[in-house]
């Protein structure tokens, strides 16, 4: 069976919620710590949230590419109906003692350093690019609740960049696409399927490998490839469907 690099673990969040890795009353609402795809329709329209803003904390020694940060913000707009426009906010965060991280640890750094939440006309998304690897190391990147999820810098580090490797900023502007494509409701966690097409092997993922969501999408990264893998037809369909362009 091939391993999953990329995996998004549902289950957990209702573990996370009951040990106490839930917001802290400065969440209005607690609208930013409920369950993945939750906000899918509310990141894709301008009904309630005519813009977007996303917090990228990083620890030190992995500040996102410029490169990535810009291709991500192209991206959204050609997804997402935010008339006041997508912004990205930036900033480092102090080191994790821990070589790897649990789910839980990732929502603790949160919630200890997450600044910007969502309310009035914004919609806040908060990603973190850690120091060190997930608990289980060949992942790359987990989504964990409806404007959350995490990139893992040492494991990004271990597949990239290297002679053979992909660069790194088409590793991490992939890695940023998928994460907001689950948050975004795909595929079928919050932007119901036109044509059936999930993964149910892989969970929320795609079953075309060639598609962004694809379950393993970087597996297929070669040296030579160039460009960050794209949505597929199904995948355009479902967000379109659900409010998204």
């Amino acid at each position: 069976m091939t391993v999953r690099r990329i995996s998004v673990f549902y289950f957990l969040v209702f573990l996370i919620l009951i040990s106490g890795a839930c917001k802290t009353e400065s969440v209005e609402g607690v609208y930013d710590a409920r369950t993945l795809g939750a906000s899918a329709n509310d990141l894709l329209t301008s009904s309630r949230y005519s813009s977007l803003q996303i917090d990228i904390q990083y620890m030190p020694g992995y500040a996102p590419d410029a490169s990535a940060v810009s291709n991500l913000v192209a991206f959204l707009n050609t997804r997402v109906d935010k008339p006041d426009g997508v912004t990205v906010i930036q900033e480092q965060i102090p080191a994790s003692s821990l070589s790897a991280m649990s789910l839980f640890n990732i929502a603790s750094v949160e919630r200890n350093w997450r600044m910007h939440f969502t309310g009035k006309n914004v919609l806040s998304v908060y990603v973190l690019i850690s120091n060190g690897y997930y608990s289980t190391p060949d992942i790359l990147a987990t989504s964990y609740w409806n404007t959350s999820f995490c990139i893992f810098g040492k494991s990004l580090d271990d597949n990239s960049g290297q002679s053979g490797q992909v660069s790194r900023s088409i590793l991490m502007t992939t890695l940023l696409e998928h994460e907001f494509g689950h948050l975004m409701g795909l595929v079928d966690q919050g932007s119901p399927m036109q044509a059936s097409h999930r993964d149910d092997l892989n969970g929320a993922h795609c079953d075309n490998p060639d598609c962004l969501m694809y379950y393993n999408v970087e597996a297929g990264f070669t040296g030579a490839l160039s460009t960050v893998p794209s949505l597929d037809a199904n995948c355009i369909a479902d967000l379109r469907a659900n409010g998204g362009r």
